[in-house]
């Protein structure tokens, strides 16, 4: 179970971010009050993502397996991080 976890640790915050930036647009519109909410959001979920990843980094393992799910992790954790940025670009910047 933890193998999953840490494997599915960056997806995990990306499904939630979504999800939750879905409610905000779905119900508070773009007012400006929504568009803070979302630019707190984002930068919660990016403060997991690279809590997440430092401690991976930190916690490397010695066999090959660990050393290759902390790299598959890392990987899901850059792309939580890239995601989480694009689903917030437009509420940003428009």
């Amino acid at each position: 179970m933890r193998s999953w976890a840490i494997l599915l640790g960056g997806l995990l915050v990306w499904a939630a971010h979504f999800f939750l930036l879905y409610g905000i647009g779905e119900f508070a519109g773009a007012s400006t009050a929504a568009r803070g909410g979302v630019l707190i959001l984002s930068m919660l979920a990016l403060l997991v993502d690279f809590w997440l990843a430092r401690r991976l980094i930190t916690l490397r393992a010695s066999d090959a397996f660990g050393r290759w799910r902390a790299d598959v992790a890392l990987g899901g954790l850059a792309l939580s991080a890239l995601a989480v940025l694009w689903q917030a670009l437009p509420a940003l910047i428009g």
